[in-house]
């Protein structure tokens, strides 16, 4: 046990919660999905909730910075996929989600890891950087998204008031 562990874990409960926190990600990788539709916003969720797993249980080896980023990026995912208008999800934004789910975070957090294990301290800095800028890109990205989702309901609203108003308004030709 190093220095640092055991000045902030004196008693190793976070050694425990790890342990946990593995037990419970093993149990939700193990899990079978239910036959939803691919990319549905319970799937997309479920996949969101194991990501949280992965990144909790990876805590220890990755910055604080890297681990609050990569949780904002499945807290914006979470907010888009439980919020009113989560069935109503545009097809392509949950296909972004799902790839940024499955591949692009647990991706960056891993070759992270990966590089820090291999280059030791020396190459920590470097990875870190690294890192930071790729779960900032995810993050910007993920908001993007969300947003878009949100922005083409609002415009699909003006354009069908739009519509409202030419189809139904008086015409000046009309005497």
């Amino acid at each position: 046990m190093g220095l640092l562990s055991r000045l902030f874990d004196p008693d190793g409960s976070s050694r425990q919660l790890r342990a946990s926190t593995v037990g419970q990600l093993r149990e939700a990788a193990a899990a079978p999905l239910r036959p939803t539709e691919p990319d549905s916003p319970e799937e997309l969720l479920q996949r969101t909730q194991a990501l949280i797993l992965e990144i909790n249980s990876s805590a220890a080896d990755l910055p604080g910075i890297g681990v609050v980023l990569a949780r904002a990026v499945t807290d914006t995912v979470q907010a888009a996929l439980t919020g009113p208008d989560a069935t109503r999800i545009d097809i392509n934004v949950r296909v972004a989600f799902n790839a940024t789910l499955t591949d692009y975070l647990p991706g960056s957090i891993r070759a992270y890891v990966a590089a820090v294990r291999s280059a030791g301290r020396d190459g920590e800095a470097q990875a870190t950087d690294a890192l930071v800028e790729q779960l900032t890109t995810l993050r910007r990205s993920v908001e993007d998204l969300a947003r878009a989702g949100r922005d083409r309901d609002m415009s699909a609203l003006q354009v069908h008031g739009r519509f409202l108003e030419d189809k139904f308004s008086q015409s000046e030709l009309n005497l």
